[in-house]
């Protein structure tokens, strides 16, 4: 019985490491690309109402739900988020700021930071 335990802990172990993986070279070329992505930390349903939805299309972003499975290297998207912050910033002045939702990964952070 503890080794069927074990051997699901280490398969869902290195299934993670994978999709990080894949995550953050995703993350890459997307902060190159035309393409900005806000993250979100979701749950088992997703964060991303139809607010959102209208967000992202006027400010032409999208975001990304990372659901159950969140990363575990919270530090570097909340990173990434603030390249987009600072994105709609030049773009479209700080009205932005009042229409995306607080929970948004590090932007209640970055926030304090910009004052």
């Amino acid at each position: 019985m503890n080794f069927k335990l074990l051997f699901c802990f280490f398969t869902a172990s290195i299934v993670l490491q994978a999709q990080e993986k894949k995550q953050n070279d995703t993350i890459k070329i997307e902060i190159n690309s035309n393409t900005k992505t806000i993250y979100l930390l979701g749950g088992i349903d997703s964060v991303i109402t139809k607010e959102d939805l209208d967000f992202a299309k006027k400010y032409n972003i999208q975001f990304h739900d990372f659901g159950c499975i969140a990363p575990t290297n919270f530090e570097e998207y909340e990173v990434k988020n603030e390249l987009v912050f600072e994105f709609l910033n030049k773009n479209y002045g700080k009205q932005w700021q009042k229409e995306i939702k607080p929970s948004v990964l590090g932007f209640e952070k970055w926030k304090k930071k910009e004052i």
